[in-house]
């Protein structure tokens, strides 16, 4: 008869656990992911699905005040050749008055390792042509990195938050049209270099030319932010070590023979 003790039988439940959580399509080795894969019609505030997370969604970003614009919407965000999962993803409405609205999640892991690279990559759309849709990395306060739409310009930018050392992309936000963003966080001791590439082709190697920022030092990279006055949606948030991790393509179909 095969005896398994106590032990090793909690180790490999354990084992399937992680299993059954982590995305089986192929990722490779990412830090974290969300695809907003949610019932449809709820606030995103408080809920926990994706994986490499400490805490689900909850009331943040700096200064904001509006935290339940952010809801689930019914299908994907597309870009063309993205592997994507679920059936959902997430929608802003725009801020009434002066207000900001904003959500965070606290990572698992704290990215901003001096000598270490990581990539972040999201779907971006607009919803409206008025005012700023971002991205947020950082911790709520003091020196942080924003990454999406100008509310001045109306192109895809990276900058502190707030919008100070902005680089502009040169590319446009169209509203309706879903932009692929990836940003390489290249971290160091004094100021970091993040690199911004949008619209950069999923399973192809890491182009060569981005948008590079290289004025701000980030001590703690521990929580991602939605952080908007505009109407925009947001889908297939990655983190990872390598560009391969956070633009995987589509799996190919081999035609019936």
């Amino acid at each position: 008869m095969l005896c398994i003790s106590s032990a090793r039988l909690a180790v490999l439940g354990s084992l399937l656990c992680l299993r059954l959580l982590w995305p089986t399509s192929g990722y490779g080795a990412l830090l974290a992911y969300e695809p907003f894969n949610y019932p449809a019609g709820i606030p995103l505030v408080g809920r926990t699905n994706g994986t490499g997370f400490s805490s689900g969604w909850e009331p943040g970003g700096y200064n904001s005040s509006l935290h339940r614009l952010f809801r689930t919407k019914s299908g994907t965000l597309r870009y063309a050749g993205l592997a994507v999962e679920g059936t959902t993803h997430v929608s802003a409405e725009a801020a009434p008055g002066q207000g900001i609205a904003g959500l965070g999640r606290l990572l698992a892991t704290d990215l901003a390792v001096p000598n270490t690279t990581c990539y972040l990559s999201f779907l971006h759309r607009p919803d409206a042509e008025e005012e700023f849709a971002s991205i947020v990395v950082g911790t709520g306060e003091v020196n942080e990195l924003a990454i999406g739409k100008s509310a001045s310009t109306g192109q895809y930018y990276i900058a502190h938050r707030g919008g100070a050392g902005r680089v502009l992309s040169g590319v446009q936000a169209i509203v309706g049209r879903t932009r692929f963003i990836v940003v390489k966080m290249e971290f160091r001791q004094g100021p970091d270099r993040f690199t911004l590439y949008v619209d950069p082709m999923p399973g192809k190697p890491e182009p060569s030319n981005g948008f590079v920022k290289n004025d701000l030092d980030l001590e703690h990279v521990n929580m991602i932010f939605l952080y908007s006055r505009a109407a925009w949606s947001v889908d297939e948030i990655r983190v990872g070590t390598t560009w391969a991790d956070v633009t995987p393509a589509l799996p190919k179909i081999d035609p019936p023979k």
